[in-house]
């Protein structure tokens, strides 16, 4: 569809142009009234994109979202998951300095909590994990296919586990008013008697993340039996629990009675954070189904990891509609990019990527490293439209216009893939107004997921005004 309509620069005429605006094609509205005229064109317009999917089995997996787990579906394929993690710690650890002595620990455990929902696959499957802790620090440029071999002692576990992520065990009213729960894994309390040592006679370890990774360099935690269902750990808390004695006096038949008197409390001393380095450990083997579909000329992205889809954006064809006429001045009003996009069917209830990245390829690797943002220029965001099945990248004018201004359309300008991502977005009001803003965005490693793309529909809605002397 291609809509081309004119509006006078008069005020007076605004009713008549609202008539006009009807009609295909309205270039002479008001020339006998005024020497020039404006014409706004609208094209929207299907394309057949040159796209095609690639191998990504190597990305950045750093996350606040922890993937446990493996699981095996016929349409997806085979995703095993485990993570490592370093700790934010707590500057003062909330125990009276009088009662912070080895001997008041009772207990330690790691709390890892997991909202309500949060899972693929069958939440009664049985799992086992083994927690170790780290030997030395994790690398900075970490990404999914790290090994963490050398980092630490498989034959000295701290903890195991046996578990399945499921709210069923529990009675009816904490599983339907439960927002989520924990998988309490025991450690030695050995481990929580050496922390308030460490924090009695050296203090100053716990004022900053990196002097405490240097006593704690983190966790590595390993799925190592069960298959059938992928959990999503969004934090991890370490907990220790201790006793302590108060005394209490009464006055019994005259006489005063000293009665002595236990508590038992805990206190979280560190736990996981945005502000330290967590990252997946992630091994995706497509299945031979996603496969076929790609060979068959499909376009597809996975999660984690998997598929990419590169695609050629026509760029120089919308820059040669701006251009057609011979008007004076022309200015672009916006530009917006609409692919269609549905689940690839399953039973394991694996849907599509929340949100897209559209990116100019030979930038993605620094946008991902560096922790950039989407700049509307040359990466934009879009979330998945379940009502119309499609992604739609709503604002990229600044993208066209930069291109126009340049005067060239190289290939690195057309060049662009599709990253499934994860968006985190902050709000921020003012009055009555709400305004949200993308703090951060990162490689999608929440959930599997599996989307086809229907890049031989592409929908490209192109709109300029046009001054005509």
């Amino acid at each position: 569809m291609n809509l081309s309509f004119s509006r006078p620069l008069l005020p007076a005429f605004i009713g008549a142009i609202m008539v006009a605006a009807c009609n295909d094609n309205v270039s002479e509205i008001g020339s006998d009234l005024i020497s020039g005229e404006t014409t706004i064109t609208l094209d929207s317009i299907t394309y057949n994109l040159e796209a095609s999917s690639i191998d990504y089995d190597k990305f950045d997996a750093r996350s606040n979202y922890l993937m446990l787990g493996n699981l095996d579906v016929k349409e997806y394929g085979k995703l095993n998951c485990s993570f490592v993690t370093k700790f934010m710690c707590s500057t003062k650890i909330d125990v009276p300095d009088s009662i912070l002595m080895p001997e008041r620990v009772d207990s330690c455990k790691f709390l890892m909590g997991i909202s309500r929902g949060d899972l693929t696959g069958d939440s009664l499957a049985p799992q086992k994990i083994a927690v170790y802790r780290l030997t030395k620090q994790l690398p900075a440029d970490i990404t999914n296919a790290f090994d963490p071999e050398g980092y630490y002692d498989p034959a000295s576990p701290i903890a195991t586990k046996s578990f399945t992520p499921s709210l069923i065990s529990q009675n009816d009213s904490i599983f339907l008013n439960s927002k989520g729960f924990f998988i309490e894994v025991p450690v030695d309390k050995e481990i929580g008697k050496d922390l308030f040592i460490k924090y009695k006679q050296q203090p100053e370890i716990f004022q900053w993340p990196q002097t405490f990774a240097e006593y704690f360099p983190g966790i590595y935690v390993d799925p190592f039996f069960g298959k059938g269902c992928v959990a999503n750990v969004q934090i991890i808390y370490f907990c220790i629990y201790y006793h302590y004695y108060t005394t209490t006096t009464s006055t019994v038949d005259g006489e005063t009675v000293t009665t002595q008197n236990i508590v038992n409390t805990y206190t979280y001393p560190f736990c996981t954070a945005p502000e330290v380095l967590s990252s997946n450990n992630i091994s995706y083997e497509v299945s031979d189904y996603i496969k076929e579909m790609v060979t068959d000329g499909d376009n597809v992205v996975t999660t984690p990891g998997g598929y990419l889809t590169q695609l050629r954006f026509p760029a120089q064809d919308l820059i040669t509609r701006f251009n057609n006429g011979n008007h004076n001045l022309s200015m672009v009003n916006n530009l917006q990019f609409t692919i269609p996009a549905e689940v690839i069917e399953n039973d394991y209830g694996i849907g599509v990527t929340p949100s897209l990245l559209l990116i100019k390829t030979s930038e993605m690797e620094d946008f991902f490293a560096n922790n950039q943002l989407p700049d509307g220029k040359t990466s934009f965001a879009a979330t998945y439209d379940s009502t119309n099945k499609q992604y739609t990248f709503s604002s990229m004018r600044e993208y066209i216009v930069d291109l126009i201004e340049k005067g060239s359309v190289t290939e690195e300008d057309v060049d662009f893939t599709l990253v499934p991502v994860e968006i985190t977005q902050e709000e921020s009001s003012y009055y009555s107004t709400s305004t949200s803003y993308v703090t951060r965005c990162t490689p999608y490693t929440s959930k599997p997921t599996m989307t086809r793309l229907h890049t031989k529909d592409a929908l490209i809605v192109f709109s300029f005004s046009s001054q005509y002397l």
